[in-house]
């Protein structure tokens, strides 16, 4: 019995790795983008997050308590998507990403992404506004300091997907 339960962490393990290579590819892939061309191609939100939506739906499925935990990982970036909507200086795609990194981690991840983000991208304002490279109304791709988050939170934390 014991080597069974040990058997079967091993393999939620090998498939939390999988998730993570995964999330990291497609945020690494993103956030090219958003640096590149300052936008995130429907596509490629798609690809990204239909895999996400589905493991969130099956998560539901198997453990209803996790639903809950679902809906308050979404919620920074309803909020993000709403301010974009409601003033354009946020984009669609930075609150879409952070939506969907909700799904996979729930309240606590997201909640921490979240704050090391805007952390990491006010470090960078700072500096670029200190070096005169940048202006008050600079706009900064916010998806780079997200995956830079989501990458020190599995470093520093070893935190799941």
């Amino acid at each position: 019995k014991e080597s069974k339960e040990r058997r079967e962490k091993e393999e939620r393990r090998e498939d939390n790795v999988g998730k993570i290579v995964l999330v990291g590819v497609w945020l690494l892939a993103v956030s090219i983008l958003d640096v590149r061309y300052r936008r995130v191609p429907a596509f490629l939100l798609a690809l990204g997050g239909v895999p996400i939506v589905l493991s969130a739906i099956c998560r539901c499925g198997n453990e209803g308590a996790a639903c809950i935990d679902i809906l308050k990982g979404m919620l920074p970036g309803a909020i993000l998507l709403v301010a974009a909507f409601a003033t354009g200086k946020a984009g669609y795609g930075d609150g879409m990403v952070l939506l969907l990194l909700g799904m996979t981690g729930g309240e606590d991840m997201v909640i921490l992404l979240f704050g090391l983000s805007l952390f990491f991208i006010s470090i960078c304002a700072v500096v670029l506004l200190g070096m005169k490279k940048a202006d008050r109304n600079t706009r900064l791709p916010y998806l780079p300091f997200l995956a830079t988050a989501w990458l020190s939170s599995l470093l520093i934390l070893g935190m799941k997907v």
